[in-house]
């Protein structure tokens, strides 16, 4: 078998909001063989859609002939033979590569990819939703979109609250985290979970000030309350806030969440398998968190072909903890021809070969790429402050 050929297939996919979600483009990766199977993969990355899709063509060049069963080879190939290495842009279109290899190679073999990795460990997978609020902190809202994602099967919410911030401390940030937290918490029971997302929006001494108003709320984790690429504050963090710290969605190897790991840093590593060089790159990370007695909850706020695969290295983690998923309640959850259903706060994983999903062509045709539009954030001096 031999790759024939690599097809990027760009759906646009707005984000419905109150203006604080970034829109998407999702780019799919399909790669076809001289046999007829082809294999499905994602490489989304939000504001990055052409220079995305130049990557892929220059990948192309390197695998054209090749055999797609040969993965950790090609892989090798991808990230060393044109000498310029790493970043998440360049790994995310890697990832979109090798996930459709993975594919096509348990397409072609009669069998799950989680099952080329051991087999099942857990019988389904539980998730969090993420997005369900569209950054808004109007607690009368925030309690109406609670109630409706419940109803959609969830019991586990994660939220963001998309504003600028001062350095150090700024105590209407502080008090307006505290007011969507305090709502949050009191509209859903004790066995529900909860975590707050600062995006990396604060410094230190801001994120420990932030962390000791959530300690009451008893979150199930603080993600990335400051840079992920700066080890030395978010250990600072993680040594004064008494809630377990989160991070690595922008990570692109098992080296960079290994910097965190070694200091004690986080507890909970969230590697992106659309933008960490892929599949096999997340589960060594996985491998190397377990090493560290850390826990791994995936990154996924893309489409439902991403969530699936992520899955699928859910299954097969002994040390996973719970899988991030964005509120869908319109076409997008379509994109799949069986589309993913929720149930008490878990989701299943179909014995089907290879990811064991399809995408519905003729949806993802009737919505063609468009320009996204991510929220830019600026304090009232006009400086820049992280979205």
């Amino acid at each position: 078998m031999k790759i024939t050929k690599i097809e990027p297939v760009i759906v646009g996919a707005p984000t419905p909001s109150t203006g604080q979600l970034s829109d998407k483009n999702y780019i799919f990766v399909k790669i076809h063989t001289d046999e007829g199977i082809y294999g499905l993969g994602e490489a989304s990355l939000g504001g990055y859609t052409s220079t995305i899709v130049a990557l892929l063509g220059d990948l192309e060049d390197l695998l054209l002939g090749e055999d797609p069963t040969r993965i950790e080879y090609l892989c090798q190939v991808m990230q060393r033979q044109k000498f310029w290495r790493g970043g998440v842009i360049k790994g995310s279109a890697v990832a979109g590569v090798e996930l459709a290899l993975w594919d096509i190679l348990g397409k072609s073999i009669g069998v799950p990819v989680y099952q080329l990795f051991g087999g099942p460990y857990r019988k389904k997978i539980r998730v969090y939703i993420n997005g369900w609020t569209g950054g808004a902190t109007d607690p009368e809202f925030i309690k109406d979109r609670l109630e409706e994602v419940k109803l959609y099967g969830y019991t586990a919410f994660k939220f963001s609250v998309s504003y600028p911030s001062w350095p150090l401390y700024d105590a209407n940030i502080i008090r307006l985290i505290e007011s969507v937290t305090s709502t949050i918490r009191e509209n859903i029971t004790n066995d529900m979970l909860m975590m707050f997302d600062g995006h990396g929006r604060y410094d230190a001494a801001a994120a420990i000030a932030i962390g000791h108003v959530l300690e009451p709320y008893h979150l199930y984790f603080y993600e990335e309350p400051v840079n992920q690429l700066d080890e030395k504050a978010m250990k600072r963090v993680a040594d004064q806030v008494k809630i377990p710290i989160a991070a690595g969605e922008r990570l692109e190897s098992k080296h960079d969440f290994r910097k965190l790991l070694e200091i004690g840093a986080v507890q909970v590593v969230q590697p992106d398998i659309a933008h960490c060089n892929g599949f096999l790159e997340a589960y060594k990370t996985s491998v190397l968190a377990d090493a560290f007695s850390a826990f791994v909850a995936p990154h996924c706020p893309m489409s439902p072909v991403l969530t699936i695969i992520s899955a699928h290295l859910d299954a097969v983690m002994p040390n996973f903890l719970i899988q991030e998923r964005l509120h869908l309640n319109d076409w997008r959850n379509d994109i799949i021809t069986e589309p993913l259903q929720v149930k008490e706060g878990y989701i299943e994983v179909s014995d089907k070969p290879g990811w064991g999903i399809e995408l519905n062509e003729e949806l993802c045709h009737s919505h063609p790429k468009i320009k996204i539009s991510i929220p830019r954030l600026f304090r009232e001096d006009g400086t820049v402050s992280d979205w």
